[in-house]
């Protein structure tokens, strides 16, 4: 049988150019999310307003968003109410078969130049399923009275995007406003980032609306019979059942916070810090202004406060003005958790942490050609960003013993300071190889920029073996 489908691939084979080849043109500024939440029939419906600017150096006048695949949109409109033009249809990922979504053209009533902003508004309501089919084994959202997750690794709300993670990741995702208010019913809490008014109604329910105090690159809304505790400008959301670790993780977040203000300066904004927990193997997330997911463990278990720090310590990264970026931020981070923990509890396994890591990533290199032929600067493009988390520890473990401590703090948290608004990798070694007092050329070179850190780690079996590389001591 003869599909739409099948002759919009008839089209693209005959103009030479493959289906969605090319990322979305559009990207969001400003999002206003409306949703009621019904805990019994396990639906949500609201809408979504989108403020969308056209990134790229053409007009277009389409739009393609993807929402979850148990969802469906009632009503598109622009942003003076008008009706606008839309088709709908549950597809499957061209380089993802097994990814299904709902995907929502629009077609706007005029071109929007290169650069020009437009407003689209979509009502929809379904029900919310997770991604654990396609390997995303903590993209499990659901509507469920103990937690229910809003965000957009399930496609909760429609957001901008094709059916081709290839394409998807050229576009340039940038950071966004956002303005969300959600409807529950009383006995629930909602957390996100944002200054925070509640709204009751006669009808039992609760209006819980967060208006972000700067832009965020996410929006996750967390719902669940919360407790909370509140204490220097961080709002910690938790699980009745998890009070002690919550009291305990309060007191280490202030501690860290103090630490790392120490070390890398003040926050640039006054501190609104939102910390909601969330169920094990649920995947945590964090900014300053979106706010941080942590899962129960990490709450429940002291000896787990490293991946808190790894979390807070977020709160000093610039903005990441590379597209697509190669999130060397998370090594920095990873390296950090460890050294908190060895500063704030007096722990001693830093360096056998370090040892393991190290003949890990050096196994790694051995068994996978990419490492050895891809530098960290390429991981965003190659889709290779699980590996910044391993390699990006060594670098910055090494940089840490190369400099020593005041130096590296200096690049760390100056960085921070001058690029805060935005910066790229290029920017962050151009800043440190001008406050280090050593060169760091070589250095820079073998980690960021090529991938020679793969044959440096052959003949190393700690990180003073690797540091002494570029001072030049043998191991």
């Amino acid at each position: 049988m003869w599909s739409p489908w099948m002759s919009a691939l008839l089209v693209a084979a005959m103009s030479g150019q493959a289906p969605d080849s090319a990322p979305e043109v559009f990207r969001a500024r400003h999002v206003s999310l409306a949703l009621a939440i019904d805990h019994a029939a396990e639906r949500l419906g609201g809408s979504i307003t989108y403020d969308l600017e056209n990134w790229t150096a053409r007009p277009a006048s389409h739009i393609s968003f993807l929402v979850n695949r148990l969802m469906e949109a009632s009503a598109v409109r622009d942003g003076r109410g008008t009706a606008l033009p839309y088709t709908q249809d549950v597809v499957r990922f061209r380089d993802e078969p097994m990814r299904q979504v709902t995907q929502v053209r629009v077609t706007l009533p005029r071109a929007i130049p290169a650069g020009g902003r437009t407003t689209v508004r979509i009502e929809y309501a379904g029900n919310l399923v997770g991604y654990t089919e396609v390997g995303w084994l903590y993209v499990r959202d659901r509507i469920d009275t103990t937690f229910t997750i809003i965000r957009e690794d399930a496609l909760a709300f429609p957001v901008i995007g094709g059916v081709s993670d290839a394409a998807n990741r050229k576009r340039p995702r940038g950071e966004f406003t956002y303005d969300a208010a959600i409807r529950v019913a009383a006995r629930y809490l909602v957390a996100t980032g944002g200054a925070l008014t509640r709204t009751p109604h006669d009808d039992g329910t609760v209006t819980w609306r967060y208006v972000s105090e700067g832009a965020s690159p996410f929006l996750n809304v967390s719902v669940a019979p919360f407790d909370t505790l509140v204490e220097g400008g961080v709002h910690l959301f938790h699980f009745r059942a998890d009070s002690l670790g919550a009291r305990r993780t309060m007191a280490n977040t202030q501690a860290a916070l103090r630490l790392l203000s120490q070390w890398f300066g003040p926050q640039r904004t006054t501190l609104n810090l939102t910390i909601a927990e969330i169920p094990d193997g649920w995947g945590s997330q964090a900014h300053l202004v979106g706010g941080i997911i942590q899962t129960a463990s990490a709450i429940r278990d002291p000896a787990r406060s490293g991946e808190l720090y790894h979390e807070l310590s977020h709160l000093w990264n610039a903005r990441d003005t590379d597209t697509p970026s190669p999130r060397w931020n998370e090594g920095l981070a990873s390296f950090l958790e460890d050294l908190l923990r060895e500063r704030l509890h007096g722990w001693t396994g830093r360096g056998a942490s370090e040892t393991r890591t190290l003949a890990w990533v050096r196994q790694k290199a051995d068994a996978d050609s990419l490492l050895r032929v891809v530098p960290m600067l390429e991981y965003g493009r190659r889709a290779m960003t699980d590996n910044s988390y391993s390699v990006g520890e060594i670098m910055f473990a090494t940089l840490y013993d190369l400099v020593g401590e005041e130096q590296f703090h200096a690049i760390v948290g100056g960085y921070y300071q001058h690029f805060a608004d935005g910066g790229s990798t290029r920017d962050f070694v151009a800043f440190a190889k001008q406050t280090a007092a050593r060169n760091l050329d070589a250095f820079f070179d073998d980690w960021i920029f090529t991938p020679r850190w793969a044959e440096v780690l052959r003949s190393a079996s700690s990180i003073g073996d690797v540091a002494n590389h570029y001072r030049g001591t043998p191991p």
